[in-house]
């Protein structure tokens, strides 16, 4: 082909090689249309299935698992909040609060927000340690060192407890140094706990509540057996709230309880009563240390009311793990914490009133002859003898003259073998009386049963289960059985009312928060046992106890006593030897208006007699009496003994207990004049000497060798100017002093020969000078005491 001028030559193409193909099917019109069906068919499907699910599942949450989803919603939009009950108040008789409310707190944080603007972590650390007590280590595991440290487990702690149960005090100290050094990321919780008003006052009576947590719980004496009762019921308020801000939804209908508080108990302990209860057990307690501590109740012998109640040793409610009463405090934290609780349980907390046992003794045989002059099988001037009784091998009764001197009183009236308190004589009861009878009067008694008292873990008499001839003469005498000294003291009480059983009464009467009386505990009778005719025929025979017998001790002047004192003695065992001695007793003999008992429970120094228990009675009786505002009537006789002197005996060169029962034997008491003294020391000397004389109240100093008169005892003379006798003689014996009357015994103290706040030794004797018109002269307007009249002539006074 020709080339065009000016154009350029081009190669020719070949034809491309032709690549083999899949041959490609082209949609027709109707192929379209198909596939557009079957893909609408199968969403159709689809939403069907899931319409169907979605009905299902509307059927399980709203009918078959409705309760599950609606508590889960209503979980996310109602909140339950709780209004906690205010415990009851415990009172005394008087309205005096033994208990009441208070709060502890508990310290939160959340470990990340705690932040200050001039303190660094480690010195809130320490500040909490210094304030609040908490280890180092423990609040170190709290904080983190940086806040926003993600990796540092301790910031992914929300919050935490810090410490538990501090004061009010400690939390105002540390809320004081939040405030001053802005430190925040810090909280309170309160916590409700119990204040006992008067700590280790009634301590077993009343008892202890603590928190566990969430509530507060009665754990012994009156806070366990009312707990329910002073608990009252929490309310609250279930109500509709904002997921977010926890506020109240309005318009929504909210459930609510009010808090129903607890009732509130108002005792029949009168806390005056308490208290010398208290002072002339504790007394007891030091000087003799008993090794199964002491007891004593004041009894209503016509209501069974309970005016006072002490076992010994004591605790302090408000802390009650802490160091009980008597007992050193470099011992107590010798041990570890589960002995210390071991001997709380078993010594402190424990209430002896009501759970222990002991043999009554010579107690018992003030019963013994109340079933017998019920049975009208003796009287009163029957002669008995009292030489030893021969059961068999192994059992002699005998008379405690027998034991002791080697002789017997020999024949002698019922009423003179009561007053020597021979056991011979009541088992001889007994043995007419016969073990079915006998032991029927025992059962009436209560003594196999508790008494009903207001009062956990109440205990019980060991009696025999088929007693033999030998158990019954033993018993008729207090001894091979025991009782608890609350069925002792009731079985006294029908003797002193007149022959019926009471249930023994803690709580007076029980009121609700604004003192609104709903509960009213009346004096129940549980059964009558003995006849009015035979209770007073007793009560005259423990008259003579007192007056001519081996209560002696019991006297107290202006008032008369009337009772039966008890020593029973361990014969076996690690504690042989060793005396549980007692003094049961009414006063005043002829208008009772109160029934004691104590028990002092094997004192260490086994030469120590009846007349612990009795003496220490009388004190009990003469400052509850007085405290009662019942008249003191005093005998010529009585004047003329409250100035009789003694002697003081000499007892230089004998140990300390054996010299305490010599000066005992004039009825004089006695104190170790140094701490470290024991019942085996050496006494050198006494003050006052043995030069001197005393009245029968006076006191006696034991010093061992090497003491200085700087080193003596020293005591602060009392004020005693418008006393009269027995007044002037009580305030110098309170005070470790002995006392000298002269002029007139029936007047008032005008003047005394030291000084009143000046420092003299103990054991000194201080005059004071009564007279009756001496006293108005000085314008001391007082009652002088009151002069009983003369007997007549051949009055017994025996009914």
């Amino acid at each position: 082909m020709p080339l065009i001028p000016g154009a350029k030559a081009v190669k020719s193409r070949q034809p491309e090689e032709v690549i083999a193909k899949e041959p490609v099917e082209v949609l027709t019109g109707n192929g379209r249309e198909f596939v557009a069906r079957q893909i609408s068919a199968l969403i159709a499907v689809l939403m069907l299935a899931y319409a169907v699910y979605l009905v299902f599942a509307l059927y399980k949450t709203t009918v078959k698992d409705y309760d599950k989803y609606a508590r889960a919603a209503a979980n996310e939009q109602w909140t339950l909040m709780t209004y906690p009950a205010n415990r009851g108040m415990i009172y005394d008789a008087n309205m005096n609060a033994l208990a009441s409310n208070t709060y502890d707190y508990t310290v939160v944080c959340s470990p990340s927000q705690v932040t200050s603007p001039t303190l660094s972590r480690a010195q809130i650390m320490q500040s909490i340690v210094s304030i609040l007590g908490v280890k180092y280590e423990k609040i170190d595991s709290i904080l983190p060192e940086d806040p926003t440290d993600k990796n540092d487990k301790r910031n992914a702690v929300r919050g935490c407890d810090v410490i538990r149960n501090i004061p009010s005090d400690k939390k105002d100290e540390f809320q004081k140094f939040l405030k001053d050094n802005k430190v925040k990321g810090f909280g309170f919780v309160a916590v409700p706990q119990r204040y006992y008003n008067y700590g280790s006052l009634a301590a077993q009576v009343i008892g202890y509540a603590r928190n566990n947590g969430e509530t507060l719980n009665g754990l012994y004496g009156l806070e366990a057996y009312y707990d329910k009762t002073l608990s009252g019921n929490d309310g609250y308020r279930y109500s509709e709230t904002d997921s977010i801000t926890g506020g109240v939804l309005p318009y929504s209908d909210a459930t609510e309880e009010k808090a129903a508080n607890g009732r509130n108990i108002v005792t029949n302990i009168d806390l005056s009563i308490q208290r010398i209860v208290e002072e002339a057990c504790k007394d007891a307690y030091d000087k003799y240390k008993p090794m199964d501590g002491c007891t004593a109740i004041v009894m209503n012998p016509y209501t069974g009311a309970i005016l006072a109640m002490c076992s010994l040793p004591d605790y302090d409610l408000n802390n009650p793990y802490g160091v009980p009463y008597g007992l050193d405090e470099y011992d107590f934290n010798l041990m570890d914490k589960n002995k210390q609780v071991e001997y709380l349980m078993s010594n402190a907390w424990r209430n002896r009133c009501v759970s222990d046992t002991y043999e009554p003794g010579s107690t018992f045989k003030s019963l013994t002859t109340c079933m017998a002059f019920e049975e009208n099988i003796t009287n009163e001037n029957e002669t008995f003898d009292d030489a030893p009784i021969k059961l068999s091998e192994q059992h002699t009764i005998s008379c405690w003259m027998q034991k002791t001197n080697h002789f017997n009183h020999g024949k002698e009236s019922l009423k003179k073998g009561f007053e020597n308190s021979c056991n011979p004589v009541f088992a001889q009861l007994s043995f007419r009386l016969g073990i079915k009878k006998y032991y029927k009067y025992v059962r009436m008694l209560g003594f196999y049963d508790t008494t009903g008292i207001d009062l956990p873990a109440e205990g019980k008499g060991i009696f025999h289960k088929n007693p033999s001839r030998v158990d019954m003469a033993v018993l008729s005498y207090g001894e091979s059985s025991t009782v608890t000294p609350i069925q002792l003291i009731s079985s006294y009480c029908a003797i002193i009312n007149g022959g019926n059983l009471m249930v023994p009464h803690i709580v007076k009467y029980i009121t609700d928060e604004n003192g609104n009386i709903v509960d009213q505990i009346e004096p129940e009778v549980i059964r009558t046992v003995f006849s009015e005719n035979t209770c007073r025929r007793v009560r005259t025979l423990m008259e003579g106890v007192v007056s001519d017998g081996t209560g002696s001790a019991g006297k107290v002047a202006g008032f008369k006593v009337a009772g039966k004192t008890s020593t029973s003695t361990v014969d076996v065992g690690e504690n042989k030897g060793m005396h549980v001695l007692s003094f049961s007793c009414y006063a005043p003999a002829n208008d009772p208006k109160i029934a004691v008992l104590f028990v002092l429970n094997k004192p260490e120094d086994k030469e120590v007699g009846s007349s612990a228990a009795a003496s220490t009675a009388a004190r009990i009786v003469e400052g509850t009496l007085t405290y009662m505002g019942v008249e003191r009537i005093f005998t010529e006789d009585e004047f003329d003994q409250l100035t009789k002197e003694y002697y003081v005996m000499k007892v230089e060169g004998m140990t300390a207990s054996k010299a305490a029962s010599t000066i005992a034997v004039n009825g004089l008491s006695t104190l170790y004049g140094t701490v470290d003294m024991t019942p085996e020391t050496k006494v050198a000397r006494t003050y006052p000497s043995y030069t001197q004389k005393l009245y029968k109240t006076g006191i006696v100093i034991m010093y061992p060798e090497d003491v200085t008169e700087e080193q003596m005892l020293t005591s602060r003379v009392p004020n005693m100017v418008g006393m009269n006798a027995v007044e002037c003689i009580e305030a110098c014996r309170k005070v470790n002093l002995n006392c000298k009357i002269k002029g007139d015994v029936t007047g008032l103290c005008t003047s005394q020969n030291q000084n009143a706040g000046s420092t003299v030794l103990s054991g000194e004797v201080i005059t004071v000078t009564l007279d009756n018109n001496g006293a108005s002269a000085l314008g001391i307007n007082r009652k002088m005491p009151t002069l009983a009249p003369k007997k007549k002539t051949g009055d017994s006074g025996v009914g």
